[in-house]
């Protein structure tokens, strides 16, 4: 009679303890049940077929070129304020606005200096090609030479040319003008090197002998992309008394903003920049450079090789062009195998290098429940299920394999599903389900991508929870049973 008793309570205690035991998460009835409470729309769970894969794989990538005006030519790079640069200036010849007349010779006057009588002559006669004591042979008089008192205006690099002049270098003005002298106020910023040329020819035409303008920007600020890079991780939070990256790109891609950095900064030499940006690399989480653009045109790989490229593997890196208040973010391994993301940059942008491992996290009944970085560049759901290990084929329910994501509330009304209750940010959050009891589901997980900070969950087979309280009621109830029976039989 005590032995039936004892039978009876286990039961009893059976029955009530499933709930209490031990378990990794929800079940798959708790997790279908939870989507709606009280008429409140907290997920909406989506059984995974055809169309849903279908509606996911078509959605529009982010672009380059569709979130920006691209055009088939290089920018054509304008002249700016703050700009160096400096004006040559040519005349037909001699004795013009800008070059001295030549030397007037009277016939029959008597030279100044006397020539060497002949016995004061160093021996061999007159050789061109010999060298005094008292003068070395850069002082020994050429046959090219220019006579005595021709002026010969100094070219760049100190190269001489008889009739050019040279105007120092100098600043573009506030006003976005520069001075030329007998031209005044030429204006430049705005305009091309070669306007200005045509600008100075057409001023001084009735003043100088047929003058040719030559306009060279020696630096320049306002021409270039600023290239950031945040490789490590460090950098892009914004805490009190810093700038993020990502408010820093979103402020220079403002043509004001990025014209005052421009003139505050100051000019970086393309070589230089990539040095710098190589060197700062190594000590900080995230450096800056700029690198000038040149007239033939940069796409933005090119400039991503200025600084160095990205030391991070390809499909951990990310590409933020900002341009003109738009902002836009793609893989860099999209960058490098699509030649049409590979745009021009333009005079303005900035551009951010992001490293940003992605990552997924699985929990239940699989063989490793942890967050799982991609390694590659997309991954699909059985990829992700098998870095995991799989599915516990003692603890796993086929029927309750569960992805959980925040999807945009555009891909929702795709799906027919109602937007949940008091959602923001346009994002909605949305539960996939997939029934690999279903052979068909593995196919579809072959196409379903994941994406970064997904969740996936399995849920325990219904059987697991009495399995479990079993094995711990029998571990507190098995020395218990062996007694009473050891006891019985002995007769105590």
């Amino acid at each position: 009679m005590k032995l039936f008793t004892l039978s009876v309570l286990l039961i009893a205690s059976w029955l009530g303890g499933c709930s209490w035991a031990p378990r990794v998460g929800p079940s798959t009835s708790e997790v279908l049940d939870q989507a709606q409470i009280g008429g409140a729309i907290l997920f909406d769970v989506v059984e995974v077929d055809d169309r849903v894969v279908s509606i996911l794989r078509s959605q529009p990538k982010e672009s380059f070129t569709r979130r920006f005006n691209t055009a088939a030519r290089p920018p054509e790079l304008k002249i700016a304020v703050g700009d160096t640069v400096s004006v040559l200036i040519w005349e037909s010849a001699a004795g013009g606005l800008f070059t001295e007349p030549l030397p007037t010779f009277v016939p029959g006057a008597r030279p100044q200096t006397e020539p060497l009588a002949p016995e004061s002559q160093p021996p061999g006669g007159n050789r061109r090609d010999e060298v005094s004591p008292l003068r070395g042979p850069e002082t020994q008089p050429r046959r090219d030479d220019p006579p005595a008192g021709l002026p010969s205006a100094q070219l760049l690099g100190g190269t001489p040319g008889g009739n050019a002049t040279v105007i120092p270098n100098q600043q573009v003005d506030a006003d976005g003008a520069i001075s030329v002298p007998y031209a005044g106020r030429v204006p430049a910023a705005g305009r091309s090197a070669e306007q200005v040329q045509q600008m100075i020819e057409a001023r001084l035409a009735n003043k100088a002998l047929q003058p040719q303008a030559l306009v060279i920007v020696q630096k320049t600020a306002a021409n270039a992309v600023t290239v950031l890079l945040n490789e490590t991780g460090g950098g892009s939070r914004g805490g009190p008394g810093g700038t993020s990256i990502g408010t820093v790109a979103s402020n220079l891609s403002s043509p004001a903003a990025a014209a005052a950095v421009a003139a505050a900064s100051g000019p970086t030499a393309a070589g230089a920049a990539a040095a710098g940006a190589a060197a700062a690399l190594a000590t900080a989480g995230a450096v800056g450079t700029r690198v000038p653009l040149s007239p033939g045109g940069d796409r933005l790989l090119q400039v991503i090789a200025d600084v160095g490229g990205a030391q991070a593997p390809v499909h951990e890196v990310f590409v933020r062009l900002s341009r003109g208040g738009v902002t836009a973010t793609i893989p860099l391994q999209q960058l490098v195998s699509d030649p049409g993301e590979d745009i021009y940059a333009e005079p303005g942008d900035v551009l951010t290098l992001i490293r940003l491992p992605r990552t997924f996290s699985v929990f239940g009944a699989t063989g490793r429940n942890a967050e799982l970085p991609f390694d590659a560049e997309t991954i699909n759901l059985a990829e992700a299920l098998g870095k995991s290990q799989g599915l516990r084929d003692d603890l796993a329910k086929p029927e309750g394999v569960f992805l959980f994501r925040y999807e945009p509330n555009a891909i929702v009304r795709a799906l027919n599903e109602p937007i949940a209750t008091g959602t923001r940010g346009g994002m909605s959050p949305i539960v996939y389900r997939f029934n690999l009891r279903d052979g068909k589901a593995y196919l579809l997980a072959q196409e379903f991508p994941v994406q970064d900070k997904d969740v996936i969950f399995v849920a325990d087979a219904p059987a697991v929870q009495s399995y479990k309280f079993a094995t711990a009621l029998s571990q507190i109830t098995g020395p218990v049973i062996t007694g009473l029976l050891v006891c019985q039989n002995g007769k105590c």
